[in-house]
């Protein structure tokens, strides 16, 4: 019964296949304590091997610091925001040995919360709740762009160009 549902791309939960090429992968990471640990893991999960030195992998991966800034949306006829949203981005490169040059990845979430001004600190917490699962969201998100790069058909990428 396995053989046959993984035959047909079913997956469990959480699990991406990554291409061959990303199976040894050396992590450079700017980003937070936690958004590096969220992906370490999902990288290992996902039978991704990390290297501790860029020359031992075949791809290298760069992680920029993951920015989530807070605007407000709407503000009660107070003069207190009564709803803001939460705008999430990663920004990450990766090179391939053997290719030239960077891919360049971008994902983005968004997030949109109520101020309750009566639970200061359980808008706080919420807040925080939906900040960490932004982060998760990012980790996920660069995942499954990482595995559709190599799944694109030969005619969408760029070609490399002749000096």
């Amino acid at each position: 019964m396995i053989p046959l549902l993984a035959a047909c791309g079913w997956h469990l939960r959480g699990v991406m296949p990554l291409p061959d090429v990303y199976k040894t992968l050396y992590l450079q990471s700017s980003a937070n304590h936690d958004i590096n640990r969220q992906l370490e893991l999902q990288l290992e999960f996902n039978g991704v091997l990390l290297t501790q030195t860029a020359e031992d992998a075949t791809a290298v991966l760069k992680v920029q610091p993951v920015t989530i800034e807070r605007r407000t949306l709407s503000v009660a006829s107070s003069g207190q925001i009564a709803e803001y949203e939460l705008n999430g981005r990663l920004q990450a490169s990766i090179a391939v040995s053997g290719r030239e040059g960077e891919t360049s990845i971008e994902v983005k979430s968004r997030r949109i919360l109520s101020n309750d001004v009566n639970n200061v600190v359980g808008t706080n917490a919420a807040e925080q709740q939906q900040r960490t699962e932004m982060q998760r969201e990012l980790v996920r998100k660069l995942l499954r762009r990482l595995q559709a790069l190599e799944q694109q058909p030969a005619a969408a990428q760029p070609e490399p160009e002749e000096g």
